[in-house]
């Protein structure tokens, strides 16, 4: 699978994993949910068959993520709906990266390093940028910016040709408020690492 994947749905311009085939075609779309669940099967398959080639694809997709993927460092949303989940997944794995990447050589490292610096950065910015009622977060969509309080009012998430549709206000989504937790899961996870050496 993951080979077919390398062959098949890699942009040769920006390293970034297209969505997938659908009835026959390439799906060009590349969201950071897609990055993430590969950057999960080459980081497991080089961690448990230590095959360069899967270092390699690791290496490769957490630079792309980090240059297309995460202006400023932070991680970029998707809205809400089934989108709120996507940087969220990306996290989880770009902290897989930073805390079970096997490896001492130059490029190993610093995959290691942008994995946590892009988990890390996202962390803080969805956390400066959270709204809080009584005493608990409200992530935003957007990590890099205010998140907004929903409102009883306005269009709620509607499941629409097998997708869920965002609410009008994105934080009222569950997904929303489950992707800025999975970050912060992630940055913790990376942190006590990090702070083991």
């Amino acid at each position: 699978m993951a080979d077919w994947i390398d062959r098949t749905l890699i942009d040769p311009e920006t390293h970034l994993v297209f969505d997938g085939i659908k009835d026959g075609s390439l799906v060009r779309a590349q969201y950071t949910y897609c990055q993430g669940v590969v950057l999960g099967l080459e980081t497991e398959l080089a961690a448990r068959t230590g095959e360069q080639r899967h270092f390699a694809r690791v290496h490769r997709l957490v630079a792309a993520v980090d240059q297309h993927m995460a202006p400023a460092g932070v991680l970029r949303g998707a809205g809400g709906g089934d989108g709120g989940l996507f940087a969220g997944i990306t996290a989880r794995y770009l902290a897989l990266v930073a805390t079970t990447l096997p490896g001492d050589f130059a490029d190993d490292v610093a995959a290691r390093r942008t994995a946590a610096k892009i988990v890390l950065s996202s962390a803080k910015s969805a956390w400066d940028y959270r709204q809080t009622v009584d005493g608990l977060p409200v992530f935003g969509a957007f990590w890099d910016r205010d998140a907004e309080l929903p409102t009883a009012g306005g269009q709620q998430a509607q499941f629409v040709a097998g997708a869920v549709n965002s609410s009008e206000i994105p934080e009222r989504d569950l997904s929303v408020q489950l992707s800025g937790w999975m970050l912060m899961e992630a940055a913790h996870s990376v942190a006590v690492v990090s702070s083991l050496g």
